[in-house]
């Protein structure tokens, strides 16, 4: 029992064992639909329609995500 003790302690001092790591990145939908819309508001005191447009899209589908109860997204 002791030794099985030591070797997980082992085991988590050297980060030995099973590698967590994933292959791919989440992206934290309630930040990124803050981040979202902030662009689509500074792009509308500008006067860039086409850029508003594309980040209140974009900040729309984050929104409803988040309504959903999705806190992440991968990217692929």
């Amino acid at each position: 029992m002791l030794s099985l003790i030591y070797y997980i302690i082992d085991l988590m001092i050297n980060l030995k064992g099973r590698n967590w790591e994933v292959g791919h990145e989440l992206l934290d939908c309630a930040m990124e639909y803050k981040k979202l819309y902030s662009l689509y508001l500074d792009a509308d005191f500008e006067d860039r329609l086409s850029d508003a447009l594309f980040y209140k899209s974009k900040a729309e589908h984050f929104k409803s995500l988040v309504d959903k109860g999705i806190e992440f997204e991968p990217l692929f």
